[in-house]
């Protein structure tokens, strides 16, 4: 199945088509950073019973697991003060890592701290391979 079949068979698409008919699409001008995509995944663990421990270890686990370290260790390697300062390329990493564990909790239906951190780490070891590092 492609995407637009995906699209088309959500109950809730309000948010992209119109009330009349569905026929006229809207589209969202809004792009995907890594904000929205943290933030998202964070919605994902929280819907899925995560605790507060739960958020700390899935984005330790994001970033160990896309950068290969800590990612506070990465930000004082580079001698930048965090985040916000590290080269696109690890921002990219990050992201894409926020959205695979994102989809993989959901796809596992993963409950509680254990399963979500689990899907986690399966989702960005996965991810990871996608770069060249």
């Amino acid at each position: 199945m492609g995407f637009l079949n995906w699209f088309n068979s959500q109950e809730d698409n309000s948010s992209q088509t119109t009330v009349f008919g569905g026929s006229d699409i809207i589209i969202d001008k809004k792009e995907p950073t890594r904000t929205n995509a943290n933030s998202a995944l964070q919605r994902t663990v929280s819907d899925h019973g995560g605790t507060a421990d739960t958020h700390v270890e899935v984005n330790k686990t994001v970033g160990r697991n896309m950068l290969g370290e800590d990612v506070n260790q990465v930000c004082r390697k580079l001698g930048v003060r965090d985040r916000s300062g590290l080269p696109t390329e690890a921002k990219e990493a990050l992201q894409t890592g926020d959205i695979a564990a994102r989809h993989q909790i959901s796809k596992d239906g993963a409950q509680g701290h254990e399963e979500i951190v689990e899907s986690t780490d399966k989702a960005t070891k996965k991810a990871r391979g996608l770069f060249s590092w």
